[in-house]
């Protein structure tokens, strides 16, 4: 995204901001590879499917490759679609491949090799008596828990409390108005909101915004209305690993015994002291000079190159996050995005390897 303003008082940028505590670390020049923001940016979009070059790119945007089939329209791939034996995609195969033999020979229960409705772990398929499923939309007015705590929130609230979206006649059989507490709570946790009626939701479905930010009363209720407290770890399969927020079971309640008011977003008590701190002598002092304290940190070339062309379009994951087999499969779209020769990619999947899930 292209800067709209210059930087308010003492803000900074998250690369100046990482690219400063880096440095503290003693990992400056590992971390910034000598280059700056706009350099990074023109080595990301230069290993990227875009068609432009990276100054038409920043200046007017992406665009994709047309077919002569349809000169009003743009198709992604469209090298693919016109010789796909000289612009194959990025897969085994180098075609669009509805059954995969690499997923399948991981031989993951809950991940077929081909695309397939599975029964989720928790759904209204198999919810017991009394029981909604709950879903945690992304709210409107916030970035995820960003601004939870201004007042824009006051739009999406009931006293303060994240709303949860409720079906007129589920309302109803429980007694719940519009404006009521209610105590929503399963197996792993109970959270409180305020209620908003609607003949617009689904019977049997509750919606709960995700981001709001978490204060427990006495009883281990978080008082905010976070979803969080019902949500579930477990994966949505064994190879993505990644989260099933949507699958949840839980009940609901009027809460008839809320201890306070929703005190998340207060802000927490200062004490100001009269005696002078040596942050040195703290443990993030004691951590600093641990790590940083003088020593050269050093990366094998495979870590190098997984953390500085193998990452850039997301957040890193740790090594260890997946098992090697799981690193085989990941890599497999992951390589050809990153530009790496097959000897980089050795050296990447020897770094993941020894430092793998077991």
């Amino acid at each position: 995204m292209k800067q709209v303003i210059e930087p308010v008082g003492e803000s900074l940028d998250d690369y100046e901001i990482f690219s400063r505590l880096a440095f503290l670390f003693g990992v400056y020049d590992e971390y910034t590879g000598g280059k700056t923001m706009m350099e990074h940016l023109r080595h990301s979009y230069e290993n990227s499917d875009g068609t432009d070059d990276f100054d038409t790119f920043w200046k007017n945007g992406i665009t994709f490759l047309q077919t002569p089939e349809a000169a009003d329209a743009y198709v992604r791939h469209a090298d693919f679609y016109a010789d796909p034996k000289k612009h194959p995609l990025h897969t085994p195969s180098g075609k669009i491949e509805l059954y995969s033999s690499t997923i399948a020979s991981f031989d993951i229960a809950d991940c077929p090799p081909v695309p397939k409705w599975l029964p989720p772990f928790e759904w209204l398929g198999n919810a017991k008596e009394g029981q909604v499923q709950v879903l945690s939309p992304h709210p409107w007015m916030r970035l995820h828990s960003q601004m939870a705590n201004a007042d824009i929130n006051s739009y999406e609230s009931v006293d303060g409390r994240q709303i949860v979206m409720i079906n007129k006649d589920d309302a109803k059989k429980r007694g719940v108005k519009d404006g009521d507490v209610v105590e929503v709570y399963n197996e792993r946790g109970t959270t409180l909101c305020g209620a908003k009626i609607s003949a617009d939701c689904m019977p049997g479905v509750i919606y709960i915004h995700e981001g709001a930010w978490l204060q427990l009363d006495d009883k281990g209720r978080c008082n905010s209305g976070s979803i969080n407290m019902l949500t579930s770890s477990q994966p949505c399969s064994g190879l993505s690993q990644a989260t099933s927020a949507n699958t949840c079971l839980a009940y609901f309640k009027k809460c008839t015994d809320v201890e306070s008011a929703n005190k998340a977003y207060e802000p927490p008590k200062v004490v100001p002291s009269t005696n002078s701190v040596d942050i040195w002598s703290l443990q993030l002092g004691k951590r600093l000079k641990a790590v940083g304290g003088g020593k050269k940190q050093t990366q094998s070339k495979g870590e190098e190159l997984f953390y500085g062309s193998c990452t850039l379009c997301h957040a890193a994951p740790h090594p260890a996050d997946y098992t090697i087999g799981q690193w085989e499969g990941i890599t497999k779209s992951m390589f050809p995005k990153a530009g790496l020769s097959a000897a980089d990619q050795k050296l990447v999947l020897e770094f993941l390897e020894k430092n793998a899930k077991k």
